[in-house]
């Protein structure tokens, strides 16, 4: 028989969105934890969504990362449960950068290339 109450649909978006911001930022778990005076193990809970982030906690956790409070809640409508899709760390890096290009033309012909690399099969 569980015990325990299972995580909710919001808790794993804040989870998520914990993990994406804290890996775009190039912060390790590790470094999270010590940062909020917690174990590793504690972030891993939080961003998988078995354990809640208390208010205060998703305070700390915006300041250390950098990013405003409403960043750790993308995605989440309390009404409609939306999850938002899992993306692999390069992809992370890839969207992080992108957005430090400052040529709008230039940002637009990347786009049109990855959309087109993506839609086209190539050999390995």
């Amino acid at each position: 028989m569980k015990t325990g109450r299972s995580p909710n649909t919001i808790d794993i978006i804040v989870g998520r969105n914990v993990r994406r911001i804290r890996e775009l930022s190039g912060t390790s778990q590790t470094a999270l934890g010590e940062a909020l005076g917690i174990t590793f193990q504690q972030v891993q809970k939080y961003e998988c969504g078995a354990n809640r982030i208390s208010a205060g906690k998703l305070l700390e956790i915006a300041k250390v990362l950098g990013c405003d409070l409403i960043d750790l809640f993308a995605g989440a409508d309390p009404h409609e449960g939306i999850v938002l899709p899992e993306h692999s760390p390069a992809a992370l890096k890839v969207a992080a950068d992108f957005d430090r290009i400052e040529s709008q033309q230039l940002r637009d012909n990347l786009a049109r290339l990855m959309a087109s690399l993506a839609q086209s099969e190539i050999p390995a």
